[in-house]
């Protein structure tokens, strides 16, 4: 692309999808992490420092959990938004739509 060309108005970023699969990344891994900080709690057999341990584990991934979730409906909202904002197009993406390939 010549820098004197503007941009092509079909390129669209992938922003939206990588945030909500960010999302889904981490509230998936904080599900997992989360089983194993609840048995290794339980397994301790009363080890104060490893009860503890999985205390402030289990508070981080609440945390992970949350953001995760933030993150998700932020990118969802945001697909739906471009999904709206496609099929309203202004007449210069209805131009360039009729243009042979």
């Amino acid at each position: 692309m010549n820098p004197s060309e503007g941009k092509n108005p079909e390129h669209r970023s992938n922003n939206a999808m990588l945030c909500f699969c960010l999302g889904v990344g981490l509230c998936a891994a904080a599900y997992f992490f989360g089983i194993g900080a609840v048995l290794a709690a339980a397994l301790s057999g009363g080890d104060p420092g490893i009860v503890v341990g999985g205390m402030l584990a289990a508070v981080g991934l609440v945390l992970m959990g949350v953001s995760g979730f933030v993150l998700m409906a932020v990118g969802g909202v945001w697909m739906v938004l471009r999904v709206i904002a496609d099929q309203s197009g202004d007449a210069n993406e209805k131009r360039y739509r009729d243009v042979e390939r």
